[in-house]
């Protein structure tokens, strides 16, 4: 409960929006239990309730990373878009569901081809500001925290933005599967292929970095001292990113994260 207090003392719009797709997801979860409607062989609930979860989890990181950026305008202005974005991506991917119809790659109709379009341009725009604010928080002269917690922040802002970006090559390439068409056997939930090559594995673990490596470094800021924290942040994040970039190229060349 102190956690969620500090999340919605520091940017109560953000924190809202994460509390009520946590609650969708916890409904479309239970709701999933009845549905009987299919999308490539898979409950057609799944993908609104990872998103929502997604969401939920990213907008409670930024609500609490943002507030170390001084520029209070420019968070303002970040969190609003986000909120707008994060809001209708998740209304085209819970309506298209409810309509047993794909949310991502649609080209089979005009109104799923615009509502997929439009998701992109909304993501597209939030990336490239999410950019700036990361740029702005480098740029920061006076900071209220430890500056190996301030390092591991900007480095997960920074993997955050490549990898969103590498979001919009599979959308480029119509498709996060490498090898064969998207769908077929997939792990529990995540649906990552079990057969082929995924790229929704990179990317995800690439976006996820704005989580994992701020608690990375806030353990190692409250555990050592400055410099010796700083050293372990730089050889985590290198080692990190080698990890993201290999789990592109086993993708690529058509190997599955896991098989079974």
């Amino acid at each position: 409960m102190i956690l969620i207090n500090e999340i919605y003392r520091r940017n109560k719009l953000l924190a809202q929006v994460g509390t009520i797709h946590l609650a969708l997801a916890l409904l479309l979860g239970i709701y999933s239990i009845f549905n009987e409607e299919l999308i490539m062989g898979i409950n057609s609930m799944i993908k609104p309730i990872k998103f929502a979860l997604s969401i939920w989890v990213y907008a409670w990181t930024m609500g609490l990373l943002l507030f170390y950026i001084n520029d209070k305008k420019k968070v303002k202005n970040l969190s609003i878009l986000a909120v707008v974005t994060m809001v209708y991506e998740q209304f085209a991917i819970t309506s298209q569901a409810f309509r047993g119809e794909l949310s991502h790659f649609n080209n089979s109709s005009v109104y799923g081809g615009i509502l997929y379009a439009l998701m992109g341009i909304f993501i597209v725009v939030l990336t490239f500001q999410t950019l700036r604010i990361a740029i702005t928080f480098i740029r920061q002269k006076t900071y209220s925290i430890p500056s190996p917690l301030v390092l591991s922040i900007q480095i997960g802002l920074i993997y955050f933005v490549i990898f969103s970006f590498f979001g919009g090559y599979i959308s480029g390439v119509n498709g996060h599967t490498v090898g064969a068409k998207d769908g077929g056997a997939g792990l529990p939930l995540i649906n990552w292929s079990t057969t082929f090559g995924d790229l929704r594995v990179a990317h995800f673990f690439g976006i996820h970095a704005l989580q994992i490596i701020p608690l990375f470094g806030y353990w190692v800021s409250g555990k050592y001292n400055s410099s010796t924290a700083t050293k372990a942040i730089w050889v985590f994040s290198i080692i990190y990113l080698i990890y993201v970039c290999f789990t592109m190229v086993q993708a690529m060349m058509g190997i599955p994260f896991m098989a079974r």
